[in-house]
């Protein structure tokens, strides 16, 4: 099958790479050796993050999708509709899977859903439901929460008329479309996509422990990178040689290194930023003691399936 994989939410891969995308990456791995013909609607850091992270796929990409910031979902919902790539007008696509319940991702599929209706398959994966009361949500504002709910309930309004399935990454996710009146026939639960041969070879094989405890996210206030700092601190004054390792990137990355000079953990804290080699991160997980996520929210983390894969105990 001809498969067209929109994904319009990768603005930067050198910035740092939620978990969503590299799920996104790790089934799409196994429908190129499936033998599918794999194409990828984004923006460049898309293609650049899929050739990082070993995905050969024919990519299309969206001019101008720059836009960084917590309102940046807007100006990337236009750009992606306005500036649809020529190359998709004559794929023909059998399946489109649009990467995120966002409205960058929905809009397109549905305006190429709309060309082929017939012969277009066009599924929609859905991470993650904004709560309903929208001021009670941690570590975030109410006004970008509130424009969050808006939006994604837009997406799902707009992707119940269309879209031929959704994709929930967890049963509690579709337990949410129920309740929110998506018709539930539509509806199917998928795996995580963790990379379940390396990490079990990666956990085989001895490994000196370096770290007392591991955080691999986006860094993001309300993943709890800021929490996790101030806790980390309390650590060190019990054991004063604690040592801890943060992965990941984001848009409060800076803030966060700015915390840890702060608080004066510059030697118990090594900020390594984003990892996209597999096996080196891993092993960085994998030799630490403990595994910390001290997220406000999550469906299922596939930091966490990686994780518990590798063997290394959990604490969320």
């Amino acid at each position: 099958m001809r498969i067209l994989l929109i994904a319009n939410g990768i603005v930067d891969s050198k910035a740092g790479v939620s978990g969503g995308e590299v799920r996104l990456v790790e089934i799409a791995r196994h429908w190129v050796r499936a033998g599918h013909d794999v194409h990828l609607m984004s923006g460049p850091g898309g293609v650049d993050l899929c050739s990082r992270l070993g995905l050969a796929v024919t990519p299309h990409v969206v001019g101008g999708v720059t836009a960084h910031g917590r309102w940046s979902f807007a100006a990337r919902t236009v750009i992606s509709c306005l500036r649809l790539p020529r190359s998709l007008l004559h794929l023909h696509p059998d399946v489109i899977v649009s990467a995120n319940e966002q409205l960058y991702d929905v809009l397109p599929g549905a305006i190429l859903k709309l060309r082929r209706p017939r012969r277009t398959r066009w599924a929609v994966v859905v991470h993650w439901l904004p709560p309903w009361r929208f001021w009670q949500r941690g570590a975030s504002h109410w006004v970008h929460t509130l424009a969050l709910l808006i939006s994604e309930r837009a997406s799902l309004g707009l992707a119940a008329l269309l879209a031929d399935r959704a994709l929930a990454v967890s049963t509690s996710t579709a337990r949410q479309l129920q309740r929110v009146r998506f018709p539930m026939r539509r509806v199917s639960t998928v795996a995580c996509g963790v990379d379940l041969a390396t990490t079990r070879a990666l956990a085989a094989a001895p490994q000196a422990l370096r770290y007392d405890a591991v955080f691999m996210k986006r860094i993001q206030a309300v993943k709890g990178i800021f929490d996790l700092i101030d806790a980390w601190a309390l650590v060190v004054a019990a054991q004063p040689a604690a040592k801890l390792a943060i992965i990941g990137g984001g848009r409060d990355a800076a803030a966060a290194q700015q915390h840890i000079s702060i608080r004066g953990l510059d030697d118990h804290i090594d900020f390594l930023g984003a990892i996209f080699d597999a096996e080196a991160k891993f092993s960085l997980v994998n030799a630490a003691k403990v595994f910390v996520l001290p997220s406000y929210e999550e469906n299922w983390a596939i930091v966490v399936g990686e994780a518990m894969a590798l063997g290394v105990p959990v604490v969320a």
